[in-house]
């Protein structure tokens, strides 16, 4: 028995166990106790996560003994060698369209384990159902996995490969551009939040099929929300940076199909967190709660919807496959109907606290998140998708840039940032405006403070780098800029004073130090306490996201390599070393252009940006390219070599990107916010008699 047959021998016993687990989880639930019943789908799931880890290891040491005979494993090993080549070997697992899959599936057979190991102790319907409805999301995965074009068990054509050696006979390798550190975290943290996001979607239908519509489901499944979540968020930010560093288009967002696919389950997961708040607490916001895990698992599914369909066209699609077309369309649909239908079906006790009277009111700060995050991933999902829309549809047809793209994302992600920045000063049912203002003046004050540092910022930082686009109205501009300042200074300031305001009293009730009473905040309210340094976060990334995407200049230029030619950027001068030559361990040609750099005439270094050409890519003459940066406080240098011209000049971009670091700094802070979040509450044990 070969690999590829004890590979889809282990997919088959996973399916197995699946279809077992889901049957049982229906059998139980049609049933006046199912105890065993629900135990037994219990240990079926533990099953699947058994056999698809076989899968994972069995195709993760395919890579590691570099096993051509599988066609994955020849298409997708790495090149790179030295002490970390293992490491790039494992990432093959997950760096190709049919072990991601897997991989996928791995890590959902994790989550479902995980929810049958807790339902185990409970043994009640609503975990029992939720598992059942999680071993049907995994038994559609395994299907996809018996695809032709999805199996990553699939033999390699023989004449492909020599019999003596097992060396390939043809040029196959993982793309360069995967083979650097981020794509080694960006794909996990990703698919991690991806199947993580379907266990609230688990719970909301298992609360609809049992009638359950108490906050128990959504206790089970806020922390595991918040956690996928925040990968999810965690794989987008490391996604930018390896775009930013490694791809050298001059940015970290394109707005690229795949890119927006990954958004969007993290905007509407956004909402379903507030929502979980207003149901949890207030009993409030049922059927919004339901519908939001629904539809952002949907949307978890539409990025590999649209990266395997072939329906829209993107650098990181895969293959067009039409089985993988109609089977997960058919889930997508398949899941927000039953959704929906079970909504209307139990409305009667998914009635609950919605209404609000006040605008200036917590409940009605979550109403406008919700609508917010629903109406922005509709409209990227429509815009991403109207290129295979029919023509006779608003803009069926055509293919949107990034100008189209950042006319909705600026204005609406400002007044979300203003509506989320206020939101915790708020109170339930609302106090009129003039309580809400004896709660907001010290805030606003300390964020006009901030927003004069940021507007002189702007003057001398952002300002000068500004490049006037044809058809752009400079004023608009300026002045959605200075306004998206003001409120990320709000939401810089609130969250700070809350923090200050909470310790001061603390101390003052408890007779506490103002570093102890803080202490204890951050680690016992550590649910609020993380939502605040969230939204700190927030406002810093809206900082960052206005210099390094309003106000970017660009610089194209060419440049003898002689040393000692020059080339002026700014307030900057770049004076060529050496075009150095040299082989990488690997066998790739690497080419730097190593130049000395001076800042109004003072040396402040030297970069040395790179071109790559790869080893197992010579013959098709494709290179890649390896940017370098300086990095400062308020600005990024980004410089980047593209090869040399017809005149055997060397082709060179100079970008300057402000406040590039608030960008990252941000992405930490609601990193280390939403950590501190989702972070379980130590269980109280019961004292002895």
């Amino acid at each position: 028995m070969g690999l590829n047959d004890v590979g889809n021998l282990l997919l088959a016993f996973a399916s197995i166990c699946a279809l077992g687990g889901l049957a049982s989880a229906a059998f139980a639930g049609a049933s006046a106790s199912g105890v065993g019943t629900r135990k037994l789908g219990h240990y079926l799931t533990f099953g699947v996560l058994g056999f698809t880890s076989l899968a994972v290891l069995m195709l993760a040491a395919a890579f590691l003994g570099e096993n051509f005979t599988l066609e994955y494993v020849a298409y997708n090993h790495p090149t790179i060698v030295g002490p970390w080549a293992w490491l790039y070997k494992i990432s093959g697992v997950w760096a190709g369209r049919e072990g991601s899959l897997l991989f996928w599936e791995w890590l959902l057979s994790i989550f479902a384990a995980f929810v049958a190991y807790k339902g185990l102790r409970k043994d009640d319907k609503l975990s029992s159902a939720a598992v059942g409805v999680l071993d049907f999301i995994q038994l559609f995965f395994l299907a996809a996995l018996f695809i032709p074009l999805n199996n990553p068990f699939k033999l390699l054509p023989p004449e492909y490969l020599d019999p003596a050696t097992g060396k390939l006979l043809i040029e196959a390798a993982m793309n360069p551009l995967l083979q650097t550190w981020a794509m080694v975290a960006h794909p996990p943290t990703l698919f991690i939040g991806y199947a993580g996001l379907a266990v609230p979607f688990a719970f909301a239908l298992a609360a609809l099929f049992t009638g359950d519509t108490s906050k128990k489901w959504v206790e089970e499944s806020n922390r595991v929300t918040v956690f996928s979540w925040l990968l999810l968020g965690v794989g987008i930010g490391l996604g930018s940076i390896w775009a930013y560093i490694e791809l050298a288009f001059g940015g970290y967002w394109a707005w690229d199909p795949v890119e927006n696919a990954s958004l969007l389950p993290w905007l509407t997961g956004v909402g379903l967190l507030h929502s979980m708040t207003v149901y949890r607490k207030r009993g409030g916001f049922k059927a919004w709660t339901m519908f939001m895990a629904a539809l952002t698992f949907v949307l978890v599914l539409l990025g590999t919807f649209i990266t395997r369909s072939g329906i829209v066209q993107s650098v990181h699609a895969f293959q067009q496959d039409p089985l993988s077309f109609w089977l997960f369309l058919g889930m997508m649909v398949g899941s927000l109907a039953v959704t929906i239908v079970g909504i209307v079906i139990r409305r009667g006790s998914l009635a609950g606290n919605d209404s609000f009277e006040r605008i200036f009111s917590k409940e009605g700060s979550y109403y406008f998140n919700n609508v917010i995050m629903l109406v922005a991933a509709v409209f990227v999902a429509y815009l991403t998708l109207a290129q295979s829309l029919p023509k006779w549809l608003p803009g069926g047809g055509m293919t949107f840039g990034a100008a189209t793209y950042d006319s909705l994302a600026r204005p609406l992600g400002i007044f979300y940032i203003l509506v989320m920045a206020v939101c915790p000063i708020l109170s339930w049912g609302g106090q009129g405006f003039d309580a809400f203002w004896s709660r907001a003046k010290w805030p606003v004050a300390g964020g006009a403070v901030l927003g004069a540092g940021f507007i002189a910022i702007f003057i001398t930082s952002m300002l000068p780098y500004y490049t006037p686009k044809a058809g752009t109205n400079a004023t608009a501009h300026h002045a959605m800029a200075v306004i998206g300042l003001l409120v990320a200074a709000l939401a810089i300031a609130l969250p700070i004073y809350l923090f200050i305001d909470g310790a001061r009293k603390r101390a003052a009730a408890r007779g506490e130090s103002f570093g102890k009473a803080l202490g204890q905040i951050l680690t016992k309210a550590r649910t609020q306490s993380g939502g605040y340094i969230t939204h700190l976060g927030m406002g810093i990334i809206l900082v960052g996201l206005i210099g390094s995407t309003m106000y970017v200049q660009s610089f194209e230029m060419s440049v003898p390599v002689d040393a000692g030619s020059k080339l002026s950027a700014g307030a900057y001068e770049f004076t060529v070393q050496e075009l150095k030559e040299e082989t990488a361990p690997n066998g790739d040609g690497v080419y730097t252009l190593v130049m000395d750099v001076t800042k109004n005439g003072k040396d402040i270094g030297t970069v040395g940006p790179r071109l790559v050409f790869p080893v197992q890519l010579k013959s098709k003459n494709q290179s890649t390219q390896k940017v370098a940066l300086i990095q400062e406080p308020l600005k990024d240098v980004f410089v980047s070599f593209a090869g040399l011209d017809q005149n055997n000049q060397a082709s060179v971009t100079i970008k300057f990107f402000p406040m590039q670091w608030w960008v990252w700094v941000g992405f930490i802070v609601i990193t280390l916010g939403g950590g501190l979040a989702m972070w379980p509450k130590r269980q109280l044990q019961p004292q002895a008699a």
